[in-house]
């Protein structure tokens, strides 16, 4: 048990500071304070400090000690796509308010143009990611990154090949809860994802073999007008699996679907290369309903509030299975390469008549690769 304590210890002192013995601290944190922390029992802390725990009991706080740091760049990152949302309204408000003065005499339909098709945060075409500038600072001067340096390239593989802008490759829609009819359906538009080699797992992922991606993910809520069932139509609940019609379903060509309210989301992704596998796990950090119709809502008794925090939040317990990873050897990236994978969604209130979630696929391309230059990197299967 010793390299455990040991990693146990050295993991504690990375995330709290150095171990006090004496006064029963890590940096500035009690014992007592860090088992909570880790959603472990006192005694339980003890027994891991001091070698007499269990494999799995280290195995299993490993874990727990990993979540609290991805939940610490969550934040971190939550905070600064926070400050990018307020600082863009501003911004918006006051060139909304210029261009309306300006051509107010060519009429209003000109300026409706203008704020649908140039002012809006929902408006999918826009060229930068929110956190473009915290991942590639315009000087590193005044910056302490935990992300892959040019120099240390050649240290860090395969996940330096990795290391870029992933766009979703086409729209994923799901069924949704919130009323007693059916008919609501959540819809993916787009997402933008920015992948960087990261330092933060050292010591319980293998060097190079940690991606963090940072998500920003726009998404909507539709209507069936007609709240048409969705089985046996649209699901076949023997095989668990959409049928054709749902999937030719375009929301945007038929009449007979409205949409209630964009959504704007910040998802904060880690990816694990494997060798020739690769595991993504994914948590929210928060989610904006926008552009809410809320006469239509009402009309159809839809808590639009209560489907963005309650029924949309649950997204994040989504289960997607570990993929083959086609880029063992990472030079085979290109601009156009995909990571495709297989989710499950299920809901705390399911109240669709399915056990076991419903299965959708998010698949990412590769939209521009920062390390595009040969690197020379052993593939490890």
């Amino acid at each position: 048990m010793e390299n455990e304590v040991a990693l146990f210890i050295s993991s504690l002192e990375k995330k709290y500071g150095p171990w006090n013995r004496s006064e029963a601290l890590f940096g500035s944190t009690s014992y007592g304070q860090i088992a909570k922390n880790l959603s472990i029992s006192n005694s339980q802390f003890s027994k891991l400090l001091y070698g007499t725990g269990t494999y799995g009991m280290y195995q299993r706080t490993f874990d727990n000690i990993n979540r609290l740091i991805e939940r610490e760049a969550i934040e971190s990152a939550y905070e600064k796509s926070q400050k990018f949302v307020l600082n863009s309204k501003k911004y918006y408000s006051k060139k909304v308010l210029f261009f309306s003065l300006l051509f107010f005499f060519f009429g209003a339909s000109a300026t409706y143009y203008f704020i649908s098709s140039n002012i809006s945060f929902n408006n999918s075409l826009y060229k930068e990611h929110p956190l473009q500038e915290y991942f590639y600072p315009s000087s590193s001067k005044y910056f302490d990154s935990p992300f892959l340096n040019n120099s240390d390239v050649l240290n860090n593989c395969p996940c330096a090949g990795f290391e870029g802008r992933w766009l979703l490759f086409k729209p994923f829609k799901l069924p949704l809860p919130g009323t007693k009819k059916p008919g609501l359906y959540y819809q993916g538009k787009s997402a933008d994802l920015i992948l960087r080699c990261s330092n933060l797992f050292d010591g319980h992922v293998d060097t190079g073999s940690a991606l963090m991606g940072y998500e920003h993910l726009k998404s909507e809520i539709w209507i069936d007008t007609q709240q048409e069932n969705l089985v046996p139509k649209y699901f076949n609940s023997d095989l668990k699996i959409f049928t054709e019609q749902f999937d030719q379903i375009t929301f945007e060509n038929n009449d007979r679907f409205i949409k209630i309210a964009n959504l704007s989301a910040f998802n904060v992704n880690m990816f694990e290369i494997n060798g020739d596998s690769i595991t993504r796990r994914a948590e929210l950090s928060g989610r904006l309903s926008l552009d809410v119709n809320d006469l239509l809502a009402e009309e159809f008794g839809i808590d639009i509030a209560y489907i963005t925090k309650n029924i949309l939040g649950d997204l994040t317990k989504t289960q997607c299975k570990t993929i083959y990873n086609p880029y063992c050897d990472p030079n085979n990236l290109t601009e156009g390469s995909q990571l495709s994978y297989d989710c499950s969604y299920t809901i705390g209130e399911e109240n669709l008549g399915l056990r076991g979630g419903y299965p959708y696929t998010k698949t990412f391309y590769l939209k521009s690769q920062v390390y595009s230059d040969y690197i020379s990197c052993e593939c490890n299967k």
